[in-house]
C-alpha cells in the first residue's frame, strides 16, 4: 500500500514538471512540446520509479 502511495505522489509530482516543459516549449508546438515534454519526464521519473518498485532486500 505504501508503494502505491508513493506512486500516486509521484504521478501527481509530474504534472508540474510536465505543465512547466510544455509551457516553456510552446513555440515548437503542441506535438513537439508534448513529445519532449515526455522525454523530459521520463528521465526525471525513471530514476524515481527505480526507488518506488525496488525489490526489498
Amino acid at each position: 500500500m505504501i508503494r502505491f502511495l508513493l506512486y500516486l505522489l509521484r504521478w501527481q509530482a509530474s504534472s508540474p514538471v510536465l505543465y512547466i516543459c510544455m509551457f516553456l516549449l510552446a513555440d515548437y508546438g503542441i506535438g513537439k512540446a508534448t513529445i519532449i515534454a515526455n522525454l523530459i519526464g521520463g528521465a526525471i521519473f525513471f530514476w524515481i520509479d527505480r526507488i518506488i518498485f525496488r525489490k526489498d532486500e
